[in-house]
């Protein structure tokens, strides 16, 4: 038995934890660095882009970013300034919505390592939420400066949303008339994207990894604005089922655009039950009620986000280390076992169309879509 428990706690801990950090400091060259937990959940763990719209990814619970605080201090108290866990700490506390003991722990950080990317980006992305976007900015310049190929190219969206942000911080208006993309379809596009359309636009693959990384990892699931932009990606590549869903998830989630946002889902709910022939109207007709469909799959997602928070609950209360690798292998295990599974970009075509022999009446799908 340890003469002294807290202490034998605090150096095991300290054990399991520094293989984790030397597994950050090995891939310091491609990972953006935020947390010990950032590079696997990016690189190796981001939803499709259908899970990430309506939610079916696993979103940790609060008790897991407590857990996560406390494992930090224990380790900050044996050994402070272990930069590592001042990285985890901050962006559980960023998590938890605790923006101010997130401030200063980020800013410890910076105190500690000035020119180090994670001290910035942790930094720009506190800011973002905060609504500093000129302190923001600062820190994600300054971050892109040190690493330019952080979150394995993409900053440059992170960068391009508190650029649009802070210019409808100052001119409202401004987010009535564009999305933080810059894209600017035609009627006709949005309805008839392709892939070909897609890069004729000179739009790249790499926006939607970037935006699924916003939602799914950074906690901006709750921006209207990032499922507008996501909506107008998809519609110029063809893709309309998912571009319907995400132009009403920001319309649910309030984005400014309601009128707008309305008509683009009506046309689009017409372009897809225009796809194909109704089996049972003699050629007339369309494809399934994508509203109906819609709906259902949103109440699956919500219970799949329950039995997500009773899993990762149930193991917490065992005592699952998850500061550990092993811990971490297993929460990500069951975030596997449980989602669909995509390659970059990370896109499924028709997720919403109809299964086999499922026959609908769509005949007033185009209008039937107010939540």
């Amino acid at each position: 038995m340890p003469t002294n428990p807290a202490a034998w706690a605090r150096s095991t801990l300290l054990v399991l934890l520094a293989p984790i950090a030397s597994l950050a400091l090995a891939d310091q060259a491609h990972a953006c660095g935020w947390d010990w937990e950032t590079y696997y959940a990016e690189q190796r763990s981001l939803p499709c882009v259908y899970d990430a719209l309506l939610g079916y990814w696993p979103k940790h619970t609060d008790e897991y970013h407590r857990t996560r605080i406390e494992a930090a201090d224990y380790a900050l108290d044996w050994l402070p300034g272990w930069t590592p866990a001042l990285d985890a700490k901050g962006i559980s506390l960023l998590a938890l919505g605790e923006l101010e003991p997130a401030d200063a722990v980020m800013k410890q950080r910076l105190a500690l390592a000035p020119d180090a990317y994670p001290s910035h980006a942790n930094l720009g992305t506190l800011y973002t939420f905060t609504g500093d976007y000129e302190a923001a900015l600062e820190h994600i310049d300054r971050a892109m400066a040190i690493e330019p190929e952080a979150h394995f190219g993409r900053e440059k969206y992170h960068r391009a949303l508190v650029v649009f942000l802070s210019r409808t911080k100052a001119d409202p208006a401004i987010a009535s008339q564009e999305n933080f993309l810059g894209i600017t379809l035609t009627d006709t596009q949005r309805k008839a994207g392709s892939p070909r359309e897609f890069e004729a636009l000179g739009l790249e693959d790499d926006a939607f990894d970037a935006l699924v990384s916003m939602i799914s990892v950074y906690g901006a699931d709750e921006l209207p604005e990032i499922y507008l932009s996501l909506g107008e990606l998809l519609a110029a590549h063809g893709e309309r089922r998912l571009a319907y869903t995400a132009y009403r998830r920001a319309k649910e989630l309030g984005h400014v655009r309601r009128d707008t946002l309305t008509r683009w889902i009506k046309a689009m709910n017409k372009a897809i039950t225009a796809e194909r022939p109704h089996p049972m109207r003699g050629g007339v007709g369309s494809y399934l009620d994508i509203s109906n469909k819609y709906v259902i799959e949103s109440k699956r997602a919500k219970e799949f986000q329950i039995e997500w928070s009773a899993w990762e609950r149930e193991r917490l209360a065992a005592g699952l280390a998850i500061w550990s690798d092993a811990g971490l292998t297993e929460i990500y295990a069951q975030m596997h076992a449980k989602r669909r599974r995509c390659d970059a970009p990370r896109i499924i075509a028709d997720p919403l169309a109809p299964e086999a022999g499922e026959i609908v009446d769509a005949s007033d799908s185009a209008e039937g879509i107010e939540p």
